[in-house]
C-alpha cells in the first residue's frame, strides 16, 4: 500500500520513449538559431535537438534555450555534436555551411558545402530513416546535389524560395 504522498506524485500517463514530433537542427548559427526559437515560439515541436560541431556555440545556445524554457511548451531540448541525438526526428532542418570567403567564387562555395553536406545526409539518415529534411543553403543549388545523398523528400534551398517570391 502506497502512502497519500506517493499517490499524490505518481505519474498519470507513462512517459513517451518516442517524441511524437521530433525536430532536429543541424547548426547553431543565426540561421539554425532562428528556426529553433520559431519552433519552440509556435510549439511545432514536442523535442527539439541541437546538432553542431562548434561545441561552444553549441553549448552556448543551448543555455540560452535552457534559461527561456519557462515561456515554451516543448518539453525537451537537447544537443549534441554527435547526430545520436536527432535519433528518430521527423523534420530535420540543415542550416549548416560554409559562408563564402573574400575572393571566393560561388561554384567554389558550392563544392565546399557539397563537401559538408556528404558527411551530414548520411548521419541523418542513418539516426532518423523517416524524416524530412529542408536545407538552407547558399548558394540554393546545393539542394540538387542533396537529392543525390538520400532518397528523401522536401529539400528547397533559399535560391529556390526567393524566386518562387519573385514570382
Amino acid at each position: 500500500m502506497s502512502t497519500v504522498k506517493e499517490q499524490l506524485i505518481e505519474k498519470l500517463i507513462e512517459d513517451d520513449e518516442n517524441s511524437q514530433c521530433k525536430i532536429t537542427i543541424v547548426g547553431t548559427g543565426a540561421v539554425g538559431m532562428a528556426c529553433a526559437i520559431s519552433i519552440l515560439l509556435k510549439d511545432l515541436a514536442d523535442e527539439l535537438a541541437l546538432v553542431d560541431v562548434a561545441l561552444d556555440k553549441l553549448k552556448g545556445e543551448m543555455m540560452d534555450l535552457q534559461h527561456g524554457s519557462l515561456f515554451f511548451s516543448t518539453s525537451k531540448i537537447t544537443s549534441g555534436k554527435d547526430y545520436s541525438v536527432s535519433a528518430n526526428s521527423r523534420i530535420v532542418i540543415v542550416t549548416a555551411g560554409a559562408r563564402q570567403q573574400e575572393g571566393e567564387t560561388r561554384l567554389a562555395l558550392v563544392q565546399r558545402n557539397v563537401a559538408i553536406m556528404k558527411s551530414i545526409i548520411p548521419a541523418i539518415v542513418h539516426y532518423s530513416p523517416d524524416c524530412k529534411i529542408l536545407v538552407v543553403s547558399n548558394p540554393g543549388i546545393i539542394w540538387n546535389k542533396r537529392r543525390t545523398l538520400s532518397q528523401y523528400p522536401l529539400c528547397l534551398g533559399a535560391e529556390w524560395c526567393l524566386r518562387c517570391c519573385e514570382n
